[in-house]
């Protein structure tokens, strides 16, 4: 009878290393196809202090945002706490826009509107405040520079083929690009890095700076609403764990200095 020989066993380490080696080589090759040049975003910092910001910011974001975008992670009634001002003030000079005091802040732009200009509902702007950092924020609301290729005429420095129109060219002007070469989705491409004024706007680099800074800033303290309270909480919280960490320490050492161990009682008991 014939002996026929087992086929080798593969060592489970080896098969664990190939399929290492594999999954790596994949998501390098993925990567490579999806590399993008990114620009460099401008440096800002915000004060959720500043009343004057937020109230600067709320009245362009409420009257010229949410004339597309919806901003439902806030109340137009959460919003004269915020702002530091009283609710007929609030009323008097920023407004809801025709909704009820209590609503939730919504589109101004009709469906009927939607369908046959936009298609697409706009994204609500507490889920880009929350999903991108202030500096991206503020490069997107600077960055905006004129491309004829581009359906709405303009193009976006972070945000290429945005489908937004510039807003804000009557404020800032319109802008040229800074283009160098780099990659789009893994193919080399001119990359817009940066923008240049092209003609003036009705306010200063200096005010539109300021401007969108408080849009920002406004947005940011929308989207997380509760970030000034735990700031103001956390010193609290972290003294009250520290107070109960010592108490606990010390009833741990008045109790084992009670408690008579086995060879203390053995002792005690030959003795």
């Amino acid at each position: 009878m014939t002996k026929q020989n087992s086929p080798p066993r593969r060592h489970p380490i080896a098969l664990v290393l190939a399929a290492w080696l594999l999954a790596s080589f994949s998501a390098a090759a993925a990567w490579a196809s999806v590399a993008t040049t990114s620009p460099p975003l401008k440096p800002i910092t915000i004060n959720l202090q500043d009343k004057a910001a937020l109230r600067n910011g709320a009245l362009y974001t409420l009257h010229m945002c949410t004339a597309c975008h919806s901003l439902q992670g806030t109340r137009y009634s959460s919003l004269p706490a915020m702002l530091g001002m009283s609710e007929a003030r609030f009323k008097e000079i920023i407004g809801t826009n025709g909704h009820h005091y209590h609503d939730v802040i919504t589109s101004s732009m009709p469906p009927s509107v939607i369908d046959a200009f936009v298609k697409i509902l706009p994204m609500d702007l507490t889920y880009i405040a929350r999903r991108h950092s202030p500096a991206w924020l503020y490069t997107y609301l600077t960055s905006f520079y004129v491309d004829p290729s581009r359906p709405s005429g303009v193009n976006n420095v972070v945000f290429n083929n945005v489908a937004m129109p510039d807003v804000f060219a009557p404020l800032q002007g319109l802008q040229k690009p800074v283009m160098t070469e780099g990659l789009r989705y893994g193919s080399p491409a001119k990359v817009a890095i940066g923008v240049e004024p092209l003609t003036k706007g009705s306010m200063t680099q200096a005010q539109f700076d300021r401007t969108a800074r408080d849009i920002v800033t406004f947005l940011y303290a929308v989207a997380h609403s509760h970030e000034q309270e735990r700031w103001r909480l956390g010193p609290w919280i972290i003294g009250l764990f520290v107070l109960l960490s010592v108490l606990t320490y010390l009833i741990y050492r008045l109790y084992w200095r009670r408690v008579i161990t086995s060879e203390e009682r053995w002792w005690k008991v030959g003795k």
